[in-house]
């Protein structure tokens, strides 16, 4: 409520009620505060232009009160006039402002709110990218001062081709026939790494990205051992449990329990070690009286529970993850995950491949983006991924297909 007043000859009181509705009232007077009754009052409304739109003369009542009600749609001048006799005349101007609903006024802080807090999150997200890029950059500064004993993996100048060719010969005779006509179509050299020099400190946790074909699990098979480069030096400190293809190296006519010391034997475990651990391995998979069964009569679920429970029996110094997240059923994958937060919480050093860059940027310190057999990029995991979906929006459909969001 807003009030003028002089004299107490007469007061105004103007009393918004709801939106663009308005009451005024108006008090006549004597001097020793006696109400004034029978009196008219004149009320002259002008828009702010100085146009007069509208005029209203009413009678004081036995308190002394006048009083009107109207809609008003826009900021106006109110003249207030009470013409008595020359003791008493007064006039008054005053201006009322509209008032906006209760609902354009939740709508519009609503809205500036919404803005500040976008704003402000925006501010917020840019700063702790900075910092974290600074944190990043200062850390491996420390790093790189530390001896080369830190180093869990380095790779020099490493290449490694692969021939490919186009001819598809089903048969001997017809290897033979074409062999002997000098008619089979000779190979390209592809180079699926190609140059590549990295290092990989003690306890990092790096994810590997890039698009399909890129070379990225080519390169996890380089470190692991499963190929040899043509190339350059692998660096190793420290034994390495690779999650690659999950049942890899399984001899399909071999019982469960065979495959357990012939796929731990490849992954290095002597064979005492394996018989210490092989009702810990037998209980992990849960295959129960499956295990001696022959591995062909396995499902694909069966393979992947028996070498997951193989590969993680021990803690490694290096974890390698490809692609090998969504193992066996819905309770495994449960299990499985549990065994691998462990490990990746641990102080071990963990390279994941995946195309879930979700789940790089919430594993991973830091990235290494491979591109067409070479390194792109390595850096703090969220500038080097920010880049990386960036690229990907002029990537063709093949390239990205399978960048998605993709739980363990």
């Amino acid at each position: 409520m807003s009030e003028e007043e002089n004299n107490n000859k007469i007061k105004t009181q103007i009393i918004p009620a709801i939106h663009n509705t308005v009451s005024f009232r108006t008090f006549l007077k004597t001097e020793d505060n006696k109400p004034i009754a029978g009196e008219k009052v004149k009320y002259i409304f002008y828009r702010t232009n100085g146009e007069k739109f509208a005029e209203y003369n009413p009678t004081s009542d036995e308190n002394g009160m006048t009083h009107i009600t109207l809609n008003i749609n826009s900021d106006v001048y109110i003249e207030v006039i009470y013409k008595g006799n020359s003791q008493y005349e007064k006039r008054e101007l005053l201006t009322y402002k509209t008032k906006p609903s209760q609902e354009e006024i939740d709508k519009k802080n609503n809205h500036s709110y919404k803005e500040k807090v976008k704003s402000d999150k925006l501010k917020e997200k840019e700063r702790q990218k900075i910092e974290n890029i600074q944190k990043y950059n200062e850390h491996q500064k420390d790093l790189e001062k530390t001896q080369d004993d830190n180093v869990a993996i380095e790779l020099k100048n490493v290449t490694l081709s692969f021939k490919v060719g186009k001819d598809k010969i089903d048969n001997i005779k017809e290897y033979v026939i074409r062999t002997i006509k000098r008619n089979k179509e000779k190979k390209t050299i592809f180079k699926a790494t190609d140059d590549v020099s990295l290092k990989i400190y003690k306890g990092e946790k790096v994810g590997l990205i890039g698009f399909n074909g890129a070379g990225k699990s080519t390169l996890l098979k380089i470190i692991s051992g499963v190929y040899t480069p043509d190339e350059g030096d692998v660096i190793i400190n420290g034994n390495i449990a690779p999650l690659l293809s999950l049942g890899a190296g399984f001899d399909k006519n071999y019982s469960g329990r065979e495959n357990i010391f012939l796929n731990g034997a490849i992954l290095g475990y002597n064979e005492e070690f394996l018989k210490a651990k092989y009702d810990e391995i037998l209980e992990f998979s849960e295959l129960g009286e499956f295990i001696d069964l022959p591995v062909k009569n396995y499902s694909s679920g069966m393979l992947s529970k028996l070498g997951f429970s193989i590969a993680t029996i021990v803690e490694p110094d290096i974890l390698i993850l490809d692609e090998v997240l969504g193992v066996g059923d819905v309770n495994f994958r449960k299990k499985s995950r549990k065994k691998l937060n462990s490990l990746i919480e641990s102080n071990i050093t963990v390279l994941l491949v995946s195309h879930s860059i979700k789940e790089i940027r919430s594993i991973c310190e830091k990235a290494i983006w491979i591109d067409k057999g070479k390194v792109r990029e390595i850096g703090e995991v969220n500038q080097v991924c920010d880049n990386y979906l960036e690229a990907a929006k002029n990537a063709s459909k093949d390239e990205t297909k399978k960048i998605k969001p993709k739980r363990f």
